[in-house]
C-alpha cells in the first residue's frame, strides 16, 4: 500500500508540475488566437472584505474568503464549439441570435474557521485550499434565452499560491487579519469540470425574471442547480457584451436565489486521487445574491453581495462574501 501511494504521488506530481507551468502559457497563446473581435475585458475580485455593511474588523475571513478572475470575451462561437451549431456575431439590428466566447484565468482561496487568536483550524472545519484555474466558455443568446458551456482546468496545492497571496494582503492590514497556518492545505492535484447553464429571459412590467438551470461534472465540482434571478433597470435586452447603447449611462439592480444539489466539491470533499483533509458535504446548499451595476459609456462597475448556505455538516450557518467587478468594452 505504501509503494502504491508513493507511485500515485509521483504520478500526480508529474501531472501537476507541467500544468503549473502550462496554465499561464495556455492563456498567453489562446487569448491572441481567439477568433472574432474583442468585446469585453473584465477584472473581478471576490472577498469578504467587500462586505461593506459590516465593520472592517468584524468581516469574516473564512470559508470562500478570496478569489480573482481576469477574463476576455470575443465575438462569435468558440473554435471548439462551432461543430455544434452557429450564431451570428452581431446582436444588434434585426439579428436576434448571437454568440461569444471567453477565456479566463483566476485563483480561488478557501480557509477554515479559526478562533481570533489561533492560526490552526477549529475541529470539524473545512480544509484550507487554493485553486489556480483556466476556463474557456461558449455563450449563445437570443431574445428570450441564454446558454453557456464552460470547461475549467486547474490544480490545488502549494502551486496554487494561496498561502503567499493571502499572506501578502493580510500584511497590508495586520491588525484586522489573524495569522493562518497553511501547513495542512489540500495537496497538489489536477482538477477539471465541465459546466452548462441555461437562463430564460421573461419581462414582467419593470422587472426581467430569469429562471435558470445548470449542472457541473468533474472532480473540481459535481452538482445540479436551479434558481430564479431578477433584474430591475434600463436596457433589458442589450446583450451582455454591449456597453450602454445610445445612452451614456445605464444601471440595474440584480438579485438571484439558487438551490444547488452537490455531489462533490474538491475544496470540501478533499483530493480525489489521494487521502487528504475533508468534511462531509450537505447535499443541498442555497445561494442568495443582491447587487447593482452601473455602466458609463465603455466602462462598467458592479458590486454584488452573496450569501452561501452551510455547505458541510459541521457548519450550521451561512457565509457572506461580496464581489467587485470592473468591465471595459474597447472601441465602443
Amino acid at each position: 500500500m505504501t509503494s502504491l501511494r508513493f507511485l500515485l504521488r509521483s504520478a500526480l506530481g508529474s501531472l501537476t508540475r507541467p500544468l503549473t507551468r502550462s496554465l499561464p502559457a495556455m492563456a498567453a497563446v489562446l487569448l491572441p488566437l481567439a477568433a472574432g473581435a474583442q468585446r469585453t475585458v473584465s477584472v473581478r475580485a471576490d472577498n469578504d472584505a467587500f462586505n461593506f455593511w459590516q465593520a472592517p474588523w468584524n468581516r469574516p475571513d473564512e470559508e470562500y474568503t478570496s478569489g480573482v478572475r481576469v477574463a476576455m470575451d470575443f465575438a462569435g462561437r468558440a473554435p471548439w464549439a462551432r461543430r455544434w451549431g452557429s450564431a451570428k456575431d452581431d446582436c444588434g439590428g434585426t439579428a436576434r441570435v448571437c454568440a461569444e466566447h471567453s477565456y479566463a484565468f483566476g485563483q480561488d482561496i478557501y480557509t477554515a474557521v479559526r478562533s481570533r487568536d489561533q492560526p490552526t483550524p477549529l475541529p470539524g472545519a473545512r480544509p484550507d485550499a487554493g485553486v489556480l484555474w483556466f476556463e474557456a466558455s461558449d455563450w449563445r443568446s437570443n431574445a428570450d434565452k441564454e446558454s453557456e458551456l464552460r470547461w475549467t482546468v486547474g490544480f490545488t496545492g502549494r502551486q496554487a499560491l494561496a498561502a503567499p497571496i493571502q499572506r501578502f494582503f493580510h500584511n497590508v492590514a495586520p491588525g484586522w487579519n489573524r495569522p493562518i497556518d497553511w501547513t495542512k492545505q489540500l495537496p497538489a492535484e489536477p482538477v477539471f469540470a465541465v459546466s452548462y447553464d441555461q437562463r430564460l429571459l421573461r419581462t414582467a412590467g419593470a422587472v426581467e425574471l430569469q429562471p435558470h438551470v445548470g449542472a457541473s461534472l468533474g472532480n473540481l465540482l459535481t452538482e445540479a442547480r436551479v434558481g430564479l434571478g431578477a433584474r430591475l433597470g434600463r436596457d433589458f435586452h442589450l446583450p451582455r457584451w454591449m456597453a450602454a447603447g445610445d445612452r451614456p449611462v445605464t444601471w440595474a439592480l440584480m438579485s438571484d436565489a439558487t438551490l444547488r444539489g452537490v455531489a462533490r466539491n474538491e475544496t470540501l470533499s478533499g483530493t480525489f486521487f489521494r487521502l487528504s483533509e475533508r468534511v462531509t458535504l450537505r447535499p443541498l446548499v442555497t445561494d442568495l445574491q443582491l447587487g447593482t451595476t452601473v455602466r458609463w459609456r465603455e466602462l462598467g462597475l458592479s458590486w454584488t453581495a452573496h450569501q452561501t448556505g452551510a455547505e458541510y455538516v459541521a457548519r450550521h450557518g451561512p457565509h457572506a462574501w461580496s464581489t467587485l467587478e470592473a468591465k471595459w468594452w474597447p472601441g465602443r
